[in-house]
C-alpha cells in the first residue's frame, strides 16, 4: 500500500474504484466498503481510498474534545490489512469543508484521477452543508461517466454499525458489542511509565500505560484484558480510573494494568492492551485494605473468565 499525504500527491496512471471517507476505526461496515472497492477494482482498476484527518468533528466543533477509535498510525496500520492499494490522507479544514460535492468532483478529483467507480457507505457525506455524497454523485455520475455504487449499512444486533455507535458503547462499557462491531479486540497502546508503586505495595504491580491524548478511554472500571509485549500474549486485569480510595485530589483518569504471571521490568517500553470484558465499574472503598480485598476478588473473577472462555 502506498501512503500519501495531500490530495495533490496522488495522480491516476490507471483507471481506478475510489471511496473516501474518515473511516476511524476501520470497523466491520468499513470492511464492507473496501471489500467492495477491491472486489470492483480486481485486475481492471488500482483501488485508491481518500481519508482526512483530523476528523471533521475535531475541526468544525473546536470547543469540544474529540477522542478517536485509532489514532492515525492505527488507522493507516488497520486500512493497510484491508489490501488498498493507494491511501490518500488529506488534511481536513475549515476551507475544505466549504467545498461541495459537485466542485469536489469537477475541481479536485476528475482533473487528477481516473476514476471508472465510485463506492460510497449509506451515511458518506461530503463538505459543505454535508451534503449526501450518493445522491449528489449520482446526479453528476453521466456528466462524468462514473459508476456509483452505495454499500447498505452492517448491523449488528439490530444496531447499526457506526464509529459513532461503537464510541458510545465503549463509554458504556459494552465492550463486546464494540469489539464485535470493530471485528477485533479493542486496543490501548502506549510506553509504560512510573506511577506511585501503590499497586506493588498491595502485591498487584501495575504497568501504567501513557496513551494518545486523542484516543478514546472506555468506561471507569476493571477489566479482563490481553497484553501484548513483543509480539507475546499475556493475561491481566486492567483498572481504568481516577483511584478515588488512594486519591484524595488528583482526579486524572489513570490507566494501570496488573500482568498475571509476569515480572519483568518494562518501563519505557511500548506494550498493547486488548480490551476483552468488563468485571466491575469503578467504586470507592473505605480502606486499603478493602480495595486489596477487592483486587483479590477480582483477579479471582478475571481467571475464571479467560479459563471459561478458553473451555468455550
Amino acid at each position: 500500500m502506498k501512503v500519501y499525504s495531500l490530495i495533490d500527491e496522488f495522480s491516476s496512471l490507471y483507471p481506478c474504484v475510489f471511496t473516501l471517507g474518515i473511516f476511524d476505526g476501520v470497523h466491520i461496515g468499513h470492511q464492507k466498503i473496501i471489500k467492495n472497492l477491491i472486489f470492483r477494482s480486481q485486475k481492471k482498476y488500482s483501488s485508491v481510498l481518500l481519508t482526512f484527518h483530523p476528523h471533521p468533528k475535531e475541526i468544525l466543533n473546536s470547543n469540544k474534545n474529540f477522542f478517536y477509535l485509532n489514532t492515525l498510525s492505527e488507522r493507516i496500520y488497520n486500512l493497510k490489512k484491508t489490501g488498498i492499494e493507494h491511501l490518500i490522507i488529506h488534511p481536513f479544514t475549515i476551507d475544505f469543508s466549504k467545498l461541495r460535492t459537485k466542485d469536489f468532483l469537477k475541481k479536485i478529483l476528475h482533473p487528477k484521477y481516473k476514476i471508472q467507480q465510485i463506492i460510497t457507505g449509506y451515511d458518506s457525506h461530503i463538505g459543505k452543508n454535508r451534503d449526501n455524497s450518493y445522491e449528489e454523485l449520482k446526479k453528476l455520475s453521466h456528466i462524468y461517466k462514473i459508476k456509483v455504487y452505495q454499500v447498505s449499512p452492517h448491523k449488528l444486533r439490530e444496531k447499526v454499525i457506526s464509529s459513532t455507535h461503537i464510541r458510545e458503547s465503549l463509554l458504556l462499557g459494552n465492550i463486546q458489542w464494540a469489539n464485535q462491531a470493530l471485528g477485533y479486540f479493542y486496543t490501548l497502546s502506549g510506553n509504560v511509565i512510573p506511577g506511585k508503586g501503590i499497586g506493588r505495595m498491595m502485591n498487584f504491580p501495575t504497568a501504567n500505560l501513557q496513551v494518545d491524548s486523542q484516543k478514546l478511554i472506555p468506561k471507569k472500571g476493571v477489566y479482563a484484558v490481553k497484553i501484548n509485549y513483543f509480539n507475546n500474549i499475556y493475561l491481566g486485569m486492567l483498572n481504568i480510573g481516577i483511584n478515588p480510595t488512594i486519591e484524595k485530589e488528583n482526579k486524572k483518569i489513570k490507566i494501570e494494568v496488573h500482568i498475571f504471571d509476569f515480572f519483568e521490568n518494562i518501563y519505557g517500553k511500548k506494550i498493547d492492551i486488548l480490551m476483552i470484558h468488563i468485571i466491575r465499574e469503578e467504586k470507592k472503598f473505605n480502606s486499603i485494605q478493602e480495595l486489596k480485598k477487592q483486587i483479590c476478588i477480582d483477579e479471582i473473577n478475571i481467571k475464571r473468565f479467560f479459563s471459561r472462555e478458553k473451555k468455550s
